[in-house]
């Protein structure tokens, strides 16, 4: 009989590392968002801010409606149907939970950001050990270094989906070991996997996770392993044939619209000194002033959020300790081994021209114009325009050179290199803490409610089309584009429909176009409400086509004009009728 020695220290150590390594996390995500985040009954959810109130809205009106033929396909947001995956509603999360019931358990929003705490820590683990760490403490350390990396902090003011950094970890964590090790048959699955992970999550992490694959494949090709050209043309195959039948799946047809294109690129990029330079940083003194930080560079006017990749002091310092190093030895053994670029050309490769695509075609340093590319044009605008956002590309190589540094630092006496990685977490920790605060914040109350509950949730507005004019990204007074976020959520949950919805592509029809009908009373018959927000103004302006209309009734930040609204405590026609038109009167309107 063979019999089996167990190490209980061993073991113990190892339970112990693994619930550190989770608890810890999770605690933190309690301790930002509260400990009911991924309820479906959290209070958050109830009035959601920003852009979640969009990604709710999109995911409750996909539970409201029976299953069918594109999976996704969601009606009554717009004019045409809307899949989910232009409303950065997690598809894949949203379908699961819809098709186990346990949507009235779970909110795929917070559910997503809950997983994503552990996750995060874990994934930078596995990079790590990838890279060849095998301490313990050192991992852990490493792990909370990753949930201390200011860009990913900042995506959860909002955009939950491009919270989950992890998939980029992982990506990388697959790259590094086929470099390593061989780029095997499992770990082929292991990339195509995450493609269509990727596909129903948020399709800003395909140029990363396709870069570092395609790293990946290039590495193995040069180091000449045995069977390569084989095992390079299945992975080929098998990746795209994922991503394809993920598009398919998710219905990436509906919902398509005008992207921005070339008008976008420059706009959004990162700053030629982002990674470097503190932005939202407490110990740079850039304090939260309640909707963004003092002190932080802007050079584009989109640089600040969309292009944010600062990488923290602690990791910072890491970094810098690390190069430093590497550089020195690099002088004293003239150069590096060919060896060493067989095997890392092509991740250094596929992390440059991220960094290069995350500046982008407008290269800025501090506020200083450096340079401009030609634009793209025609259908290549288009699609590079849908990734107009582009300084985000930097995300993956931050991360890398974060894990490096924790791998150099594992390479030094432990003593030594323990106390340097707790003083770069506690540094980082440090740093970072006005951004958790900010994120905190936000999180800690509801959306101000900007319109009267009774406009919309009154018997006599229920189950009605709505028409607002002018249409979402027809309206460029922001404090209106909040009255339609929460309008639109509120609507949908009262079985109405919208003709305009936020999403990721403009699918509304042109700003010129305006439908016949606002400009005349609401026919016998005709349920459909028209809503006006008035960008600021009494008269004139957006309320010129419903002047003439005797049907209309102001409620504090806009106009609703149809038939039976008289009488509704919501509206207010006195208030109206001062914008022009000769309208009915009604009881006065209720504070918002």
């Amino acid at each position: 009989m063979v019999s089996f020695k167990v190490d209980p220290k061993s073991d113990g150590s190892r339970i112990l590392f693994a619930l550190a390594a989770t608890l810890i996390p999770v605690v933190l995500c309690g301790f930002m968002f509260g400990f009911d985040i991924a309820s479906a009954k959290a209070v958050f959810w109830t009035r959601p801010k920003g852009d979640m109130a969009v990604m709710n809205a999109g995911y409750e009106a996909f539970l409201r409606q029976p299953w069918h033929w594109p999976l996704t396909a969601v009606s009554g947001l717009g004019d045409k149907p809307i899949s989910i995956v232009f409303t950065d509603s997690i598809p894949w999360l949203s379908l699961v939970l819809k098709a186990t019931g346990l949507s009235h358990v779970f909110n795929p929003i917070g559910l997503f950001l809950l997983l994503s705490y552990p996750l995060q820590a874990w994934s930078m683990i596995g990079l790590l050990r990838a890279l060849g760490v095998t301490d313990r403490w050192t991992l852990l350390l490493g792990g909370l270094m990753a949930l201390m990396v200011p860009a990913w902090i900042a995506r959860q003011f909002g955009h939950i989906a491009l919270s989950g950094h992890w998939i980029l970890l992982l990506a990388l964590t697959l790259s590094v070991r086929s470099a390593r090790e061989g780029l095997t048959w499992r770990r082929i699955a292991g990339f195509a996997a995450l493609l269509a992970l990727v596909v129903g999550v948020h399709a800003y992490h395909l140029p990363p996770v396709g870069a570092v694959f395609g790293a990946a494949l290039l590495a193995e090709l040069l180091q000449r392993r045995a069977g390569a050209w084989g095992r390079v043309a299945g992975a080929v195959v098998l990746a795209g044939a994922a991503v394809a039948v993920s598009v398919w799946l998710l219905d990436y047809r509906d919902g398509r619209g005008w992207t921005g294109a070339a008008t976008a690129l420059g706009l959004y990029s990162m700053n030629l000194v982002g990674p470097f330079w503190p932005q939202a940083s407490t110990l740079a003194g850039q304090a939260w002033n309640g909707s963004w930080y003092e002190g932080v560079m802007d050079a584009t006017g989109g640089q600040s959020f969309e292009g944010f990749q600062y990488l923290g002091a602690g990791a910072l310092l890491l970094v810098l300790a690390m190069a430093g190093f590497h550089a020195t030895l690099a002088v004293r053994q003239g150069g590096v081994s060919k060896a060493f670029w067989v095997r890392w050309a092509p991740m250094t490769l596929a992390m440059l021209g991220l960094t290069v695509w995350a500046v982008g075609w407008s290269a800025y340093a501090f506020k200083t114009h450096v340079y401009d590319l030609p634009r793209p044009k025609g259908e290549i605008a288009e699609v590079i325009g849908g990734f107009r956002a582009y300084g985000r590309f930097f995300w993956a190589v931050g991360y890398l050179l974060l894990a490096l540094g924790v791998a150099w630092a594992s390479r030094l006496p432990r003593r030594t290199g323990m106390a340097v990685l707790a003083a770069a977490l506690a540094v980082q920790a440090v740093d970072t803490s006005h951004l958790r605060h900010g994120v905190r914040e936000t999180f800690a109350s509801l959306d101000p409610l900007s319109y009267p509950v009774a406009l919309v949730s009154s018997p006599k507005t229920a189950n009605r089309p709505w028409v607002f004019v002018p249409t979402y990204y027809c309206s460029a007074n922001w404090r209106d584009l909040r009255v339609m976020r929460q309008m639109f959520q509120a609507i949908g949950r009262v079985g109405g429909t919208g003709n305009t919805f936020p999403t990721a592509r403009d699918s509304d029809p042109p700003c010129i176009v305006t439908r016949p009908e606002t400009f005349v009373d609401a026919a016998p018959g005709d349920r459909r409400i028209t809503v006006v927000v008035a960008d600021g103004v009494a008269r004139g302006g957006v309320l010129a086509p419903i002047a003439k209309r005797t049907d209309c009734h102001r409620f504090g930040p806009g106009v609703a004009c149809g038939r039976d609204l008289a009488g509704n405590p919501g509206p207010d026609a006195r208030e109206a009728r001062r914008a022009g038109g000769a309208l009915r009167p009604s009881p006065p309107k209720l504070s918002p």
